[in-house]
C-alpha cells in the first residue's frame, strides 16, 4: 500500500515560498549580510588578526583589522561594485542605493555601540535613495540607540508623513 505522502501531488513551491521568488532570495541575503556585519563588527572591536598567505616570505602576513584597515578594504570593495557590469551590479543602483548600503556598512561596522539589527538601518532607509538624507537617518538611528537603547523600526518617509 503506498503511503499518505506518496499519494499527494508533489508541492509546487516550498512552504516557505511566498508568491515572488526575489523576496525569498532577499531575505536570504539580508541574514546573511547580517551575519557578515555582525561577525566584522566582532573583528574590528576585538583586534582580530586577518592573515595573508605570502608565499615569497615562506609564512602568512598578519594584519590586525582595525578602523583604518576597514576603510581601505571597504573602499577596495565598493570600487569593484562601482566597476562591475550591469548584468552583476544595476547601473543604476551605482548612484543610490549602493552609496547608502556603503553609508550603512561603514557606521554599523565602525560604531563603538553594536547595532542590534542591521536590518533596522535598512528599514529606515525604505524608499529613500538620497545618500545625505541616508546619513541623517543613520546618524538618528545611532545616537538614539546609543542614548537609551531604542530601536527606530519604522520606515522614516512614513513616519514623518503622519
Amino acid at each position: 500500500m503506498p503511503s499518505d505522502r506518496a499519494s499527494r501531488p508533489p508541492l509546487s513551491s516550498p512552504p516557505d515560498f511566498f508568491g515572488n521568488e526575489d523576496i525569498l532570495y532577499l531575505m536570504e541575503d539580508m541574514a546573511t549580510g547580517e551575519i557578515r556585519l555582525s561577525i566584522l563588527w566582532e573583528w574590528l572591536h576585538k583586534g582580530a588578526e586577518l592573515t595573508e598567505d605570502d608565499s615569497a616570505a615562506g609564512e602568512p602576513r598578519r594584519t590586525v583589522l582595525t578602523a583604518e584597515v576597514f576603510r581601505q578594504l571597504l573602499a577596495e570593495e565598493y570600487e569593484k561594485l562601482l566597476s562591475a557590469s550591469d548584468k552583476d551590479v544595476h547601473d543604476d543602483s551605482k548612484t543610490t542605493s549602493l552609496p547608502i548600503a556603503r553609508e550603512i556598512v561603514e557606521t554599523y561596522v565602525l560604531e563603538e555601540t553594536k547595532a542590534p539589527w542591521y536590518i533596522d538601518l535598512l528599514n529606515v532607509n525604505i524608499d529613500n535613495y538620497d545618500l545625505e538624507t541616508a546619513r541623517k537617518r543613520i546618524q538618528h538611528y545611532i545616537d538614539t540607540f546609543r542614548k537609551d537603547g531604542t530601536r527606530i523600526t519604522e520606515n522614516l518617509s512614513f513616519a514623518r508623513s503622519r
